[in-house]
Formats: structure tokens, sequence, C-alpha cells
């Protein structure tokens, strides 16, 4: 193991001068341009092909049609994958979700039971008690092959589509939607019982030239109404779960540290900070049962910009906005930062002592450059999944794709990658189980 990156020597400085727990996280979403998986993007998540897209940060959009997605509102499987919730511990629910929560998680749960033995990784949330939703972001394109089909339904239970349903791809031209390709995904999703997270409702990328360029808080505020509706409208009664802002806020560096600050989208110039109030606002009055999420990269680590994010998230508890959780996106690795388990079971804490859910939202570790090694690839895998494991109110771990050689960190500069497997991820390019995925199961059956 090398010496620890600044950002871990920092944590330690501000943990001795009294910072409040928090975690360790790494690049959010951005756009990109093309590359091995269908997308690539700046800093986290890819997106797709967006000219514009501000810092790093980010989700992948894919450049390929439809990905897949999922949103029926029954369980996985058996209907183990939702809990019976109600304050009870355990309690595995069969059949639909718990009365605790929709998830099954409850309320007042104080430990995750692990089950005795586990084949897949959607069998090993599935069996828990309470249940954990294990989830892949899943392109267009991917779905046009059988081998990626069979392991994402096989290990899966829960979809986030990596760019079919952003601004850009369901709304090109003001007020014309375009669904296809986003209920192609949902439909393949909930032909294998799987859910669905919508993603993502309010972003500054991708999104089109028409919505980036517009001008009047009127004219915004009316937009992003319209936008919040329709979608949320169309996929009502089968997706129950929606990224309603992305990517709210940004620092200096994508590793979180330095002046934290709102993003300067077209949301917030116009509207001003009130924007992500509203934003919830419209989604509750749209379905009033659906799980809202505020989804962020870099937050999982002690750094500048997870105080700022913990602060905006409470004003909003304590005004009553109708939030119900954060994502925190997990790419570690260039040019993010490093999160170790310990960091991000205390960060994870300090935003369930709110009240809310967390959930891991697009993770991947890649070792481009020789940054993270093969070893604290593993380390990391392992840790920052029990720690999500650890904690009830920890609802999902969504992986940022299935194979090393459909990873958008293939393709995106800003990676260190130059064209070569990011070796990110769980599966490799035949589809074979790595030392990572038996990390993962590890962590996922209590060892």
């Amino acid at each position: 193991m090398r010496s620890a990156p600044f950002t871990l020597l920092l944590s330690a400085f501000l943990c001795a001068a009294g910072c409040s727990d928090s975690g360790d996280g790494d690049g959010g979403e951005t756009t990109g341009t093309g590359g091995a998986t269908g997308g690539t993007t700046s800093g986290g998540t890819t997106s797709g092909t967006p000219s514009g897209a501000t810092t790093g940060s980010g989700e992948t959009s894919a450049s390929s049609g439809a990905t897949t997605g999922s949103g029926d509102p029954t369980s996985a499987s058996n209907g183990a994958t939702s809990g019976s919730g109600g304050g009870a511990t355990t309690g595995s629910g069969a059949g639909g979700d718990g009365a605790g929560g929709s998830d099954g998680t409850g309320g007042g749960a104080s430990a995750r039971v692990p089950a005795a033995s586990a084949s897949t990784l959607r069998e090993a949330g599935e069996k828990a008690n309470p249940p954990l939703l294990i989830g892949a972001a899943i392109s267009g394109g991917g779905l046009g092959n059988n081998d990626y089909k069979r392991v994402a339904a096989a290990e899966h239970n829960y979809v986030t589509a990596e760019n079919e349903m952003k601004w850009d791809a369901l709304e090109p031209s003001a007020g014309n939607f375009s669904w296809g390709s986003a209920d192609n995904i949902v439909n393949w999703a909930r032909q294998n019982n799987m859910k669905v997270k919508g993603h993502t409702l309010v972003w500054h990328s991708q999104l089109p030239g028409w919505m980036s360029s517009m001008t009047g808080k009127a004219n915004v505020e009316a937009a992003m109404r319209r936008h919040i509706t329709q979608v949320m409208g169309h996929f009502k009664d089968r997706l129950d779960h929606w990224d309603v802002v992305n990517e709210a806020v940004q620092t200096d560096s994508d590793t979180g540290v330095g002046n934290p600050r709102m993003r300067p989208t077209v949301f917030y110039n116009q509207i001003g900070e009130s924007y992500i109030d509203l934003a919830f606002q419209i989604a509750r009055e749209q379905d009033p049962k659906a799980k809202l999420y505020y989804n962020d990269y870099s937050i999982d680590a002690r750094n500048d910009k997870v105080e700022f994010v913990y602060n905006m998230v409470k004003g909003m508890v304590d005004r009553g906005v109708p939030i119900d959780g954060v994502g925190f996106q997990m790419h570690i690795g260039p040019p993010n930062n490093e999160a170790g388990g310990a960091d991000v079971a205390a960060n994870m804490k300090r935003f369930t002592d709110l009240g809310l859910e967390v959930l891991i939202s697009e993770m991947d570790i890649n070792r481009c450059g020789g940054v993270v090694t093969a070893e604290e690839q593993l380390t990391y895998y392992h840790d920052i999944v029990a720690a999500c494991f650890k904690e009830p109110k920890c609802t999902a771990v969504t992986f940022w794709g299935i194979n090393d050689g459909r990873s958008w960190l293939n393709g995106w500069s800003g990676a260190l990658c130059n064209g070569q497997s990011s070796q990110s991820l769980l599966f490799n390019d035949q589809y074979g189980k790595k030392e990572t995925y038996n990390r993962v199961m590890n962590a996922l059956l209590g060892k």
C-alpha cells in the first residue's frame, strides 16, 4: 500500500480539529463523447456526447439508444428484495415493499443480518435482512449482448439507465418527449423483476441546447416543472425511485477539496438556490409515494464538499423539503479521491441521523495510471460495500457498469487510462467474475 493520499491526510487533520463525521468519495457524473462503454464523461459517471459539460463529475451517459431501467414496483424474484420494515431489524417481506419503507429497510432497524450463503450478488442482497438492492448502470448498447443481459439480470435487481433517462435523451426539443429508449430499459427490467431508479431529473450536464441557454426565472422554472411532471408522469407506477437533483455543488477539485459552492447551472443562475427545494416539491406533487434522492460525487469523504452538502441537505430536512435520501456516487480513483470504509461508514451515519436513506449509486474503482493499487482496490471494494451493508438505512449498492470492457473510464482521458482498460468493475471482458466480485460477495455475506 502506498502512502496515504493528500485528502486522507487532510481528513486526519480535520478530525483532529473536531470535524464532523463524513465519508470519502470521488468523481461524479459528467459528460463525454464516446468510448468503449458507449459514453464517456469527465469526472465520475459518464455522460454521452453532450457538449458544454461542466466540471468533471460523474455519471456515464452512453451514446447508444435504449438502456435498461426497471421500475417494477414489486421486488426482485420471489419478492425477497422488499423487507417487512416497520422497525424490525430483520423481516424479509414477501412480494411487496415492507410497511416501514419501500425497500423494506424499516424504521429503527439496528443491524442487517447477512444470508447464510448465496450464489449471486442479487441473491445475497435479497436474502439479507433487511434486504439490500444490488444495482448496475445499464446501457442500451449493452442490452444487445446476450452475455451482458445474462449477467446483468442474474446478479442485480436494481437498474439505473446510463443515459436514456437524462434530459437531452427524453426531451430533446422543448415540450417534445422521446420515450422509446427509456421504455425499452424499463420493460427489460420489469421482465427480470428488477427495480429502476430514474436518473436524473435536474442536472447541469446533458441538457439540450435550448434548455442550457434559457434565460428568465419564470421560463426556467416552467421548463423544469414541465420536465419533471411529464417524465415522472410517464413512468409513474413503474418507477418509484428518482434522482431528483444531481451534482448541484462543486469545489475547486474533483476530490471535493477547496471552495465548496453552488454550481453555476442554468437552474441556479436563473432561479437561485431555491431551485433544489422546488424540484423536490414538484417531484413529490407528481408522485407522493416515490423515493426522492439527491445524488453527488465526492461526498463520501471527509472534505469541504461533504460539509457543504450535509448542511444543504440538513437545511432541506429542517424546512420540510420532501427528500428521502442521498446517493453517494462512489467513483474511486483518478481524477477523484479515495474513500476508506471507516470514513464512508461515518459519513453515511451523518445523513441517516437526519432520518434519510443513503445509497451507493455509481460505484467503480479504477486502477488507471497506477494510482490505486490492485490490493487497495480490493480493500476499498470490500470495506465500502461492508459499510453500506452494516447500515440498515443504506438501501442499495449500484455499480457503474457490468464489465471492464464497457466501462466509461476506458475512453476518458481524465481517468489516465489512455484507452486501456480501467480494470474498474466486477467482471472481466469475457464476463468472468474477478477477485473484486469475490470481495464484494464477502462483504454482503458479512465476511
